[in-house]
């Protein structure tokens, strides 16, 4: 089995979090001029909050995708809800903000559901 999904997730958050550095580069200066502390509050500044939840996005696809990876190559089926998720995640990201990055999450939304079905009819097959 080919190891690519977990891979293909850690350079999306790569990406996002390039992109990230490039875009909010003026809003990280003034975080970091104020130490980090309390530098967002809730209904503060929008432009602050975008900037830590592209990164926090990012940062949290490379966490996930590394552990994707782990598992492909132990050779360990992925956990269902997390296709799941990913599906629901991906969908709604779409259909929310269409002009986004979610459109590079559908390949590895659709090879982490394929592969779970894959799996799952070969389990079934050895089991008869």
């Amino acid at each position: 089995m080919k190891v690519w999904i977990g891979k293909t997730l850690v350079g999306i958050g790569i990406v996002h979090s390039i992109g990230g550095f490039m875009f909010f580069r003026p809003t990280l200066g003034v975080f970091l001029s104020e130490r980090l502390f309390k530098t967002i509050t809730v209904g503060g500044d929008p432009v602050r909050e975008a900037a830590f939840w592209f990164f926090f996005g990012g940062f949290t696809l490379m966490i996930i995708g590394g552990l994707v990876d782990r598992l492909e190559r132990l050779g360990e089926r992925l956990p269902a809800f997390l296709g799941g998720s990913f599906v629901a995640l991906t969908v709604l990201g779409i259909i929310m903000m269409p002009a986004s990055g979610f459109w590079l999450l559908i390949l590895p939304t659709v090879g982490m559901v394929h592969r779970n079905i894959r799996n799952t009819n070969a389990v079934v097959e050895q089991s008869l």
